[in-house]
C-alpha cells in the first residue's frame, strides 16, 4: 500500500493545480475585455487555446506514457503553466496572450495526465475509482476555493491578480508533488509483465478497441452540450449583473465545483457496484435539463443555482474518463495515449459547441441555442445507452479485450 504521506501529496496536488488552472477559465475574456481587446481578437486567441489542447492530447499522452517518472511529467506542467500565466499578467499583448495560450494549452494535457497516472501508479486498477473520485473531490474544492478568491482579486484589485494568484499557486503545487513516493517495487513489477510488440500494432490494438471508439463518440456529443452552456450563461449573468459580473461568474463556477466535490466518491463507489454505464447516463442526462431550464430563466440568482447542475456531469466525467481509460488499457498498457484519444474527442466536441451555439443564436436567438446544446446533451445519453459496452472487470467487453494479444511493455509506471 501507498504511504499515507504520498496519498496525501496527491490529494493536495489535485487541490492545488486546480487552483492554478482555474484562473485561465472564464476570466480571461473579463481580463482581454478591460484591455481593450475587441470579441474577435479573443475569440481567435481562446480558440488557438482549444486547438492547441486538442493537438496535445495524443502526444502528451505518449509523452507521459514514455517518462517512467510521473512525478516529473507533472513538475514539467506545473512550471510551464505557472510561466503561462506569469505571461498572462505581464505581457496581455497578442503575442504575449497567444505564447502563453499554446503553453498553457500543451501543459495543462501533461499535468492532468500525468496526476492520473500517478494515481493509477499508487493505488492500481482496483482502487482506482475511488481514487479518482477522491481526486475529483480535492480539485472541486481547489476549483471552488480559487474561483471565489480569484473572483473577489478581479473585483476589487485588478484584472491581472487573477494570474498573479494561479502563477503563485504553483509553489504549493510543486511542494504537494514533493510528497508524493515512489511506486511500490510490487505494483511496478506487475506493469512490465507483457511481451513486446510494435509500436503500430500497439496504437492500432488500441484504437480499434469498439469500447474507446465508443466512449469517443459519447464524449464528444457531451461536449457539445456542455462546453458553451456557461459562457452563454455567463453574457446573460452579466445581462442582469454588469457590475458585478466577475462575483457572478465565480459563483456560477463555484457551485457546480461544491457539487462535484460532494458527489465524487459517490460516483466512484457507484461505478464500481453498477458498472460504469449506469453511471454515465445518469450524470450525461443533467446536461439536456440544464439547457431546457437555461433556456427559460433569466434571473443571475436562479442561473447561478442552476448551473450547479454542472457538477453532476463535472464529477461523472472526471472520475469515468481516467477509470474507463484505464479499462481500456488494462490489457495493452498506453493509459495515458488512451486517455489522450479521448481528449481529442472531448476537445472536437468543445470546439463544435461554441461554433454550434453561435450559429443558432445568431440565427435563431439565445433561447434556441440553449436547446440545440439541450438537444447535444440529449443525443450523448441516448448513445451511451445505446453503444456504449460497459468496460469495468468482469464485463462482457473486458473479457472479450482479455482475449486479445497483450500488446506494449510499457515502462515501469513510477508517481
Amino acid at each position: 500500500m501507498p504511504s499515507a504521506r504520498s496519498l496525501s501529496g496527491l490529494d493536495w496536488l489535485n487541490f492545488f493545480s486546480a487552483e492554478v488552472q482555474t484562473g485561465f477559465g472564464a476570466f480571461i475574456a473579463v481580463y482581454l475585455t478591460l484591455h481593450h481587446w475587441t470579441g474577435l481578437a479573443i475569440g481567435s486567441v481562446l480558440s488557438l487555446g482549444t486547438i492547441v489542447a486538442v493537438l496535445s492530447q495524443i502526444p502528451a499522452g505518449v509523452i507521459v506514457d514514455w517518462m517512467p517518472g510521473k512525478r516529473l511529467a507533472a513538475a514539467v506542467g506545473l512550471a510551464a503553466i505557472g510561466a503561462s500565466a506569469t505571461l498572462y499578467a505581464l505581457a496581455p499583448t497578442e503575442f504575449g496572450v497567444s505564447v502563453a495560450e499554446i503553453l498553457h494549452g500543451f501543459a495543462s494535457c501533461i499535468l492532468n495526465q500525468a496526476i492520473a497516472a500517478i494515481s493509477l501508479a499508487l493505488v492500481g486498477r482496483h482502487l482506482l475509482s475511488r481514487r479518482l473520485g477522491r481526486n475529483v473531490r480535492f480539485a472541486g474544492l481547489g476549483n471552488g476555493t480559487a474561483a471565489a478568491a480569484m473572483g473577489v482579486a478581479g473585483a476589487w484589485l485588478s484584472g491581472s491578480s487573477v494570474f498573479v494568484l494561479a502563477g503563485l499557486l504553483c509553489i504549493p503545487a510543486g511542494l504537494a508533488l514533493g510528497a508524493i513516493g515512489p511506486t511500490p517495487p510490487q505494483r511496478q513489477a506487475l506493469e512490465v509483465q507483457r511481451p513486446e510488440r510494435t509500436p503500430w500494432d500497439e496504437v492500432r490494438a488500441l484504437f480499434l478497441d469498439r469500447r474507446l471508439l465508443a466512449f469517443m463518440a459519447c464524449i464528444a456529443f457531451f461536449q457539445i452540450a456542455d462546453a458553451a452552456m456557461l459562457p452563454y450563461v455567463g453574457r446573460k449573468i452579466a445581462g442582469e449583473t454588469s457590475r458585478l459580473a466577475d462575483l457572478a461568474i465565480a459563483a456560477a463556477i463555484v457551485l457546480p465545483q461544491a457539487v462535484a466535490a460532494l458527489f465524487s466518491p459517490l460516483v466512484g463507489r457507484m461505478a464500481e457496484r453498477y458498472g460504469r454505464r449506469l453511471v454515465l447516463i445518469a450524470g450525461f442526462a443533467a446536461e439536456p435539463l440544464r439547457g431546457v431550464l437555461f433556456a427559460f430563466v433569466h434571473p443571475a440568482g436562479p442561473l447561478v443555482l442552476i448551473q450547479g447542475l454542472d457538477g453532476i456531469g463535472a464529477a461523472v466525467i472526471g472520475v469515468l474518463l481516467p477509470l474507463i481509460a484505464a479499462d481500456i488499457a488494462h490489457d495493452r498498457g498506453h493509459f495515458n495515449l488512451a486517455m489522450g484519444a479521448v481528449g481529442v474527442a472531448s476537445g472536437i466536441g468543445a470546439s463544435a459547441s461554441t461554433t454550434l451555439a453561435g450559429a443558432v443564436d445568431t440565427f435563431f436567438g439565445g433561447r434556441a441555442a440553449f436547446f440545440a446544446l439541450a438537444g447535444a446533451g440529449l443525443a450523448a445519453t441516448l448513445l451511451v445507452w445505446l453503444i456504449m459496452p460497459e468496460s469495468g472487470p468482469g464485463s462482457p467487453g473486458a473479457s472479450a479485450a482479455s482475449k486479445l494479444p497483450a500488446l506494449g511493455a510499457p515502462r515501469p509506471i513510477q508517481p
